[in-house]
């Protein structure tokens, strides 16, 4: 069943195109109902996904299975379901009202994705089956065939949400989302990580003196600090290493005012005793 959505001019979720087949209905053993409710949409992580209409963002956040997701909502009704993000826009974050072809975040592998390749989980929702709850998804394949392929002119930093998933999940997003600043440049990084300085994150249990992925590299790979911990909070997975320095200078500075008297006592010594005349035959 594929009604007509009602409205002209919707677009290609992911900029540039992806790769996809029908799988709808397939079985999936960890979704509620047993079945794909949508197309996975495939191509390199980190490319920005779009808004397929104007209409309204809600739900942006993390959920379990489709990591960080969200719905977008068109004038008319109708529903549509991003999931496994790596990040979103930092307009989605601030402002829900969205435009067509806009970028509202970036392809990823969170949730039950994280071990698969990056792709985007795309479903659509017709206003005329919302009756049906989450089983009024239908399939997307022809809609997605029939929708022009857009690239958006301005991209924006990308950004996660004030809220951060605990457990495991958290570690899984903080990689991905390290993966996807290395995929794009130095530059556009650099003011994604001072875009989200002010967030507030959970912060890690407690202070790494030391990178992460050094001690425990077979556990999560190759991660430094920065990548086991949630970005927003990036600056106090870095005070570590002060607090390693800290707690090395104080036996020295305990050694130091132990010595200090001898010193004082060897330096007014010298100052007291007559330098030594030199010998005038050379």
């Amino acid at each position: 069943v594929t009604p007509p959505l009602g409205l002209r001019g919707y677009v290609f979720p992911v900029a540039g195109g992806a790769s996809y087949g029908d799988s709808y209905g397939g079985p999936r053993a960890d979704v509620r109902s047993g079945w794909h409710h949508g197309d996975d949409l495939f191509a390199p992580l980190g490319t920005p996904v779009v808004a397929v209409a104007d209409g309204t963002l809600r739900l942006v956040g993390w959920e379990r299975l489709g990591g960080w997701r969200l719905w977008l909502r068109d004038a008319r009704g109708n529903q549509f379901y991003y999931a496994h993000l790596a990040a979103y826009s930092t307009r989605a974050l601030r402002d829900r009202r969205v435009e067509t072809g806009e970028v509202i975040g970036f392809l990823g592998r969170t949730g039950d994705a994280f071990t698969t390749p990056p792709h985007l989980h795309f479903e659509i929702h017709p206003r005329t089956l919302l009756r049906l709850r989450y089983d009024g998804a239908v399939d997307p394949t022809s809609y997605l065939a029939s929708w022009p392929v857009v690239r958006p002119r301005h991209v924006p930093p990308p950004a996660l949400p004030r809220r951060f998933p605990k457990g495991r999940p958290r570690i899984e997003a903080a990689v991905v989302w390290r993966q996807l600043l290395a995929a794009r440049r130095p530059g556009v990084a650099h003011v994604a990580r001072r875009t989200l300085a002010h967030r507030s994150t959970p912060r890690v249990a407690f202070p790494l003196p030391f990178p992460l992925g050094q001690p425990f590299a077979p556990i999560f790979g190759s991660l430094s600090a920065e990548t086991a911990l949630p970005p927003g909070r990036l600056s106090h997975g870095q005070r570590a290493p002060t607090l390693l320095w800290a707690l090395l200078a104080l036996p020295a500075a305990v050694l130091a005012a132990a010595a200090a008297p001898a010193l004082i006592r060897l330096v007014r010594r010298r100052q007291t005793t007559p330098e030594p005349v030199e010998d005038a035959a050379g």
